[in-house]
């Protein structure tokens, strides 16, 4: 049996550590021991998945670090635990845990990371420029000598052509049993049970309020659609463009902004359309979870999204990023389209292409793959 021990600065629930999650909860426990490090400790005003991973009997150990003291002390307590608990493969999701193990002097030991975003827009658009890019070029020096993966395509090809590295490819997933399409009975329950409003048609938008995501280009497709009198737009999420959305919505009563929740998936449920107009992404999560609950995705045209939908034959619900009018439109055009058609359009992509039984099997092999 191989030992796992998956470096990880806290277990925050953001997207990567949803993806991990997905990850332990389908690998084989016959082969494969995991554990999991964190260098930080939990925020107690963000949800933490740590009980959740207990649940699935994941041995967490933490090393309780702050930055500052992470910078100097990290480095060697990360390899003295390798050590002391026989660990036979390292996985690393993030920055700080690549840096942190950039210096891997046991040569039998077997390093994969993961790469769950294109790093070189999100540390621009994060950072600044000049200091975004020094982060990115940091991030790659850190990668070299380990089994790289890129979460998507789009990703690794990014990674690849304008760093000279070598990505593979391995698609997240998302257990596609506990992401279900709701029935009309179902969905009437969920939207009286979380007081949603019951005979409209409603749009969702998940994620962070921030740059990235653009959900202000979302709002302003809302109103200026013409079918913004009969649905309603739910924004979950909350970020430092919160009070620009709130302005953009212009005390809209058709406009419902939740803030955070611990769980989206029975809003996912009760929703009829999901969209997602990102700037840049990885290969997201919450895209995947509409798709998995037979939700329609409107998404922005950037190639990650593309790639979810790319087998579904000719889907012209995307747009082109922060064009609000084109978004409109798609809002307008799929209500007028088969609903049971693209709701089993969207689930079949999870449920035969991208999912996490195969994304486990594929890290499977990579873990047993020679050094």
């Amino acid at each position: 049996m191989k030992k796992i021990l998956y470096v990880v600065s806290t277990l925050r629930r953001l997207g990567p550590t949803n993806v991990l999650y997905n990850l332990i909860s389908k690998l084989d426990r016959s082969k494969f021991y995991p554990v999991i490090l964190t260098l930080s400790p939990e925020d107690p005003n963000h949800h933490s998945l740590e009980h959740d991973f207990e649940l699935l009997e994941v041995e967490i150990h933490k090393l309780n670090l702050s930055r500052i003291e992470g910078f100097f002390w990290a480095t060697s307590k990360i390899f003295n635990f390798v050590k002391s608990n026989k660990i036979d493969i390292v996985h690393i999701n993030g920055f700080r845990g690549d840096w942190l193990t950039r210096r891997n002097k046991n040569n039998k030991l077997k390093i994969v990371t993961t790469i769950n975003s294109n790093i070189f827009d999100d540390y621009t658009m994060l950072y600044g420029k000049i200091y975004g890019r020094i982060m990115a070029s940091l991030h790659i020096s850190a990668i070299r000598k380990k089994d790289a993966v890129g979460c998507s395509k789009f990703v690794a090809k990014q990674v690849n052509d304008r760093y000279g590295a070598d990505l593979k490819v391995i698609y997240n997933g998302i257990p596609k049993e506990s992401y279900q399409p709701a029935t009309t009975e179902e969905k009437l329950k969920l939207r009286e049970e979380l007081a949603l409003p019951i005979p409209s048609t409603i749009f969702l938008f998940v994620g962070l309020l921030i740059y990235r995501k653009d959900p202000v280009t979302v709002i302003k497709a809302f109103i200026e659609s013409q079918s913004k009198s009969n649905s309603t737009m739910i924004i979950i999420g909350d970020g430092p463009l919160m009070q620009e959305c709130k302005t953009a919505a212009k005390d809209s009563k058709n406009i419902i902004f939740l803030g955070n929740r611990p769980e989206t998936l029975n809003y996912l449920r009760a929703s009829d359309f999901y969209i997602a107009s990102s700037f840049s992404e990885g290969l997201p999560t919450s895209v995947m979870e509409a798709m998995g609950c037979g939700i329609p995705v409107i998404l922005s045209d950037i190639d990650p999204h593309k790639e979810l939908v790319a087998d579904i034959i000719s889907w012209p619900y995307t747009f082109p990023t922060s064009d609000y009018i084109t978004l409109a439109k798609k809002m307008d055009l799929i209500l007028k389209e088969d609903y049971n058609k693209l709701r089993r359009e969207c689930r079949n992509v999870i449920e035969n292409q991208i999912n996490a039984t195969i994304m486990a099997s594929k890290y499977e092999q990579l873990y047993l793959s020679e050094i």
